[in-house]
């Protein structure tokens, strides 16, 4: 994923913050519709479209659940409130996720939302807005200077890795 994101055309602001933007949307509870929030993003906010693509391949079928139960968790603590351990929390997740399942990703998406409740999307939301914030404001001064770094080796005809390379042979 890191290679891909490296090797990337365009400015290194750009890609850096593609990559965290698209780290931030990858953190919060809007699955289906992921890629049209980075594709609106990228039309107000100069900001590499790819970058963020792959990022929110972070959140995937193996992550979805830790990711939305801290998510969850960190809205449970910031509003002060009671609610789901986690096994109830997963095993609401997974009985919407069948539901959602059974029609269109956009139908699916709606129905997913609808059949988790109320009482679960406040402080999922809430808390998906915070971890993305978290993961999304270190992403971009890292990414910016491993991009800024991959281009200078580069430049200088250093592959990259070679130094991890020629210490493990």
């Amino acid at each position: 994923m890191w290679r891909r994101i490296l090797q990337l055309e365009g400015s290194s602001h750009s890609i850096a913050l593609g990559t965290a933007i698209g780290l931030f949307v990858a953190m919060t509870p809007t699955v289906g519709l992921q890629m049209i929030i980075i594709l609106i993003i990228s039309l107000v906010i100069p900001a590499n479209r790819l970058a963020g693509f792959i990022m929110v391949y972070v959140s995937n079928p193996l992550t979805m659940i830790p990711i939305y139960w801290l998510d969850y968790w960190v809205g449970l603590k910031c509003l002060a409130q009671e609610g789901l351990t986690r096994s109830n929390f997963e095993q609401r997740w997974l009985e919407a996720q069948g539901k959602a399942s059974e029609v269109g990703w956009y139908e699916g998406t709606l129905e997913l939302l609808r059949s988790i409740g109320n009482d679960v999307l406040g402080p999922l939301f809430l808390g998906g807005a915070i971890v993305g914030l978290l993961c999304a404001l270190p992403a971009y001064p890292v990414t910016l200077r491993l991009v800024q770094q991959y281009r200078d080796h580069r430049k200088q005809g250093i592959p990259s890795g070679s130094a991890d390379e020629e210490s493990s042979q």
